[in-house]
């Protein structure tokens, strides 16, 4: 699989049609990032793609002391699986 890259406001994979992505903004003065997306094109879901996507968010918010605000369903139970110590309400 191609390289998850971290924009502004995105995590996501570089591919030739539609690109998987999570949508996000940062709020600086709380530290929370306020996750509003996930997607992945039809003919990529199943691949494991938004699990790799969400681990980067993951990572992006532990190297930054950020929690995550999951106004995304996928996220939101990625996070209480994983590391519900970042679920920031």
């Amino acid at each position: 699989m191609a390289e998850v890259k971290v924009s502004e406001d995105k995590i996501y994979v570089e591919l030739e049609e539609e690109e998987p992505f999570i949508a996000y903004k940062v709020v600086e003065e709380k530290k929370v990032i306020v996750v509003t997306t996930t997607f992945v094109p039809e003919s990529y879901r199943g691949r494991g793609i938004a699990g790799k996507l969400t681990s980067k968010l993951v990572e992006f918010a532990d190297e930054n002391g950020y929690k995550v605000w999951p106004l995304c369903s996928y996220t939101r139970k990625y996070l209480e699986r994983k590391r519900p110590d970042l679920i920031a309400e």
